[in-house]
């Protein structure tokens, strides 16, 4: 890890060639009392540093394309380290992790203003909390001024983030080599959930189970909460309480994810807890495979996301049309967004030291076209819920794109009012939706790797064939 820092410090260096770098990891964060949430390292800081501890700083100092790191770090202190655990200090950071210099975490303000003196192009995140908290100052006091006064320094501060997001977007071979370690983990858990689930279990034994499975295997901690979402909650996207009990005949959708040296797993499948698809479930599950298919034999550098998206809504579509799910035909169905009402999120997310990885899906405002080395989710489903026997379609075309972007710009809850404000008065067509349909929610879930050739799927290993699903939970 400590040579994969370096060599991400040796890549931005090339970026900004002269100049210099603020960077600030996480700090331990109290649940009540003395009782601390797992800390776990800030993704850019670790990306830069490998430093694992709380409470730090780093200052890269780039001259000539070449970075030079220096650390502030917790000193060691022997009674905290009997509470908390061991503490590499300022030596440790020294000895074991390729600085040129390292100092006590308290000594930031005083000491990185003189490793600033008289360089101009500053870099750092000036969007965080940490920018007013730390940096402000320590540039100011690193610059010098004008007679005009101190608000006038002549640093000059860039934004850090769209350059390390730009990076981190393309994986190199010990990057996938960690993704796949995640993966290979993820999937033996998900096999064990599988095998493990029998009616009137509790949706958290069977999260118990194959998280035990994730740990067991040398995971670190989850990627994410773990979504175990039985019957009718499997229509609940981002379902996470997991305390209900599963029903027999019903289906079991498991969003689950392990992290491994910090890289993520992202992997969702769907199965019978009887062991045995029923018809209608069949006829679902088969529906959003072919989609989930389709979107990954499109990951390749002829394509982008968007256009992957693009696949999987028209597949979908025709499904829904298929289904009897929606009342006019597929062109309708897409230019009215009927098929929102049962595919209503993205089809993939970048993925990587988090589990919606940093990197923009655009290039220059334009769809980004996918390189070697990017990692993606594909994840199309079908979620047709259980309190919508009978849907008010509005007969209105609609822009994806632009609703996307409203919800990133004012959030989901403020959008979805402005949203239904502007389909009250469009006219409408009401459509039963078939009762042996209703409370199925399906969605399966790949992590796949772009490559010059065919994608390679990381997580192949889960099964997701109802013959192997049908197989395994028997």
């Amino acid at each position: 890890m400590i040579k994969l820092s370096q060599l991400n410090r040796e890549n931005l260096s090339k970026k900004i060639v002269e100049g210099a770098v603020l960077i600030h990891g996480n700090n331990t964060v109290y649940r009540n009392n003395d009782v601390a949430f797992d800390f776990r390292q800030n993704s850019n800081f670790h990306y830069l540093t490998s430093w694992p501890e709380p409470f730090a700083h780093a200052v890269i100092i780039i001259n000539n394309k070449k970075p030079e790191l220096y650390l502030f770090v917790q000193d060691r202190n022997i009674e905290m380290e009997t509470w908390d655990g061991k503490r590499f200090g300022p030596d440790g950071a020294k000895k074991y992790f390729g600085v040129a210099d390292a100092f006590v975490y308290e000594d930031f303000e005083t000491i990185a203003p003189k490793l600033l003196s008289g360089i101009e192009n500053i870099y750092c995140d000036y969007s965080s909390n940490n920018f007013e908290k730390f940096d402000k100052k320590v540039i100011d006091l690193a610059s010098s001024y004008d007679q005009r006064g101190s608000s006038f320094g002549k640093a000059i501060i860039n934004s850090l983030s769209p350059i390390l997001s730009e990076l981190r977007l393309i994986k190199n071979s010990d990057e996938i080599t960690y993704l796949k370690n995640a993966c290979d983990i993820t999937v033996e858990g998900h096999k064990v959930a599988m095998q493990f689930t029998k009616k009137n279990m509790f949706e958290y034994q069977i999260e118990a189970e194959m998280e035990k499975t994730f740990y067991d295997l040398g995971a670190e901690r989850l990627g994410y909460p773990s979504i175990v979402a039985s019957g009718d909650n499997s229509c609940i996207l981002h379902y996470s309480t997991n305390r209900d009990k599963v029903a027999n005949d019903g289906l079991i959708l498991i969003d689950a994810g392990a992290e491994y040296n910090m890289y993520s797993s992202d992997v969702t499948r769907t199965f019978p807890i009887n062991g045995k698809f029923s018809s209608p479930q069949k006829d679902i599950y088969e529906e959003v495979l072919k989609a989930q298919l389709l979107g990954i034999n499109n990951v390749n550098t002829s394509n982008t996301m968007s256009g992957i998206h693009e696949l999987t809504v028209a597949s979908i579509s025709q499904s829904l049309v298929d289904l009897g799910l929606v009342p006019m035909g597929v062109d309708e169905t897409i230019s009215m967004m009927h098929y929102f009402e049962f595919f209503m999120h993205g089809t993939g997310h970048w993925l990587g030291l988090d589990v919606h990885d940093a990197g923009s899906t655009e290039e220059k405002n334009k769809p980004r076209k996918l390189k070697p080395g990017m990692v993606t989710t594909v994840e199309p489903g079908i979620y047709i819920r259980p309190n919508k026997p009978e849907i008010e379609f509005k007969l209105l075309e609609r822009d994806p794109k632009e609703i996307r972007e409203r919800r990133k710009q004012l959030g989901m809850e403020k959008a979805t009012i402005l949203e239904n404000e502007e389909l009250k008065d469009a006219k409408s067509i009401k459509h039963k939706i078939p009762k042996d349909l209703l409370g199925i929610g399906i969605r399966i879930e790949d992590d796949i790797v772009c490559t010059e050739e065919d994608p390679i799927n990381l997580t192949s290993g889960a099964p997701k064939t109802i013959e192997d699903i049908e197989a395994i939970c028997n």
